[in-house]
């Protein structure tokens, strides 16, 4: 899912359609972030209910500490200050974007945040899921 919103959001990108495309790009951060925490579930067992349930938010700082990122996020973002910039940029996304009129530079700005091969914060996110 994360994959594919990256890839929505870039058409729009191209499409000239920069809100949607801001918008939907910041929903890819978030269901990485939750591929990580679902890999604490196991097939044979229910979840534990209150994690479950706190996972029904967008914010991306709550959900790096459900997946147990919280520290090796602290760690990466002190050692590389590039990456830091872009979960910086990425942070700010809240899904009340929805009602925000975005740019192209600051939609390619965000999309770049997201998607960069060496500081982008999905890659990083990936290492982790």
């Amino acid at each position: 899912m994360a994959d594919l919103r990256v890839s929505d959001a870039q058409a729009l990108l191209e499409a000239g359609n920069w809100s949607a495309s801001y918008y939907l790009a910041g929903y890819a951060i978030e269901f990485a972030l939750k591929a990580c925490v679902s890999k604490q579930f196991s097939v044979d067992t229910i979840p534990d209910r209150a994690l479950v349930n706190k996972l029904y938010t967008h914010d991306y700082s709550v959900l790096v500490g459900l997946a147990g990122l919280k520290d090796l996020l602290a760690n990466h973002i002190k050692a590389h200050p590039d990456f830091g910039a872009s979960w910086a940029i990425c942070n700010e996304w809240t899904p009340d974007a929805r009602y925000g009129n975005w740019e192209e530079i600051e939609t390619r700005t965000f999309l770049a945040a997201i998607t960069h091969q060496h500081n982008g914060v999905l890659p990083w996110i990936k290492l982790h899921w």
